[in-house]
């Protein structure tokens, strides 16, 4: 009986030992580049966002400079919006009390007491409240009858006397009127 020794069946043992130290070999050079892969990535993105908010951060310290050198614009501004609010609710509730003044003015311009015009007074309703002080009793009664004429009656919806007063340590006499005026055109 003749031995053989099979020289074939130590080859495949180291064959498979090869293979799988070839394996073991890829895996590793696969795990390097897929760790220096990453690690690339990771160092550009970190690069990336440390630009970004560097950027970011010196449009916040911008910003922050044109607050502070603004500070007393901004409260000028505010202070301005605020009047700007007032007047336009002021000039929605506006009654145009000047020009009726001026009207009021107007009628009683024949009689030469527009000087003697003490209080004037008008609501959003067209309702006003005049008064007038004249020197003697004659030129009030001149007033009255002023006032009862047709022509000056047409200028208000409603006109009525409502005092004839003397001042208590004068001789000044005081003539209240209340009334609507017509509306302005």
């Amino acid at each position: 009986m003749k031995k053989r020794i099979n020289l074939f069946s130590q080859r495949i043992d180291n064959q498979t030992a090869t293979k799988f130290i070839l394996y073991g070999i890829r895996a590793t050079y696969g795990v390097l580049l897929f760790g220096v892969v990453a690690l690339v990535v990771v160092t550009m993105l970190y690069v990336y966002f440390s630009r970004s908010v560097t950027e970011l951060e010196k449009t916040k310290s911008t910003y922050n400079r044109y607050i502070l050198a603004n500070t007393i614009f901004n409260k000028e501004i505010q202070r301005f919006l605020q009047k700007y609010t007032l007047l336009n609710g002021y000039l929605k509730n506006d009654v145009k009390g000047f020009q009726y003044y001026l009207n009021v003015l107007s009628i009683i311009q024949p009689l030469d007491v527009a000087d003697n015009l003490e209080s004037f007074t008008i609501d959003t309703s067209r309702k006003v409240t005049f008064s007038l002080a004249v020197p003697e009793y004659k030129r009030g009664l001149e007033i009255i009858s002023f006032f009862e004429q047709e022509s000056v009656l047409e200028k208000f919806d409603a006109l009525s006397l409502e005092s004839f007063n003397i001042s208590p340590n004068s001789t000044t006499y005081q003539l209240s009127f209340t009334g609507v005026l017509k509306e302005l055109e």
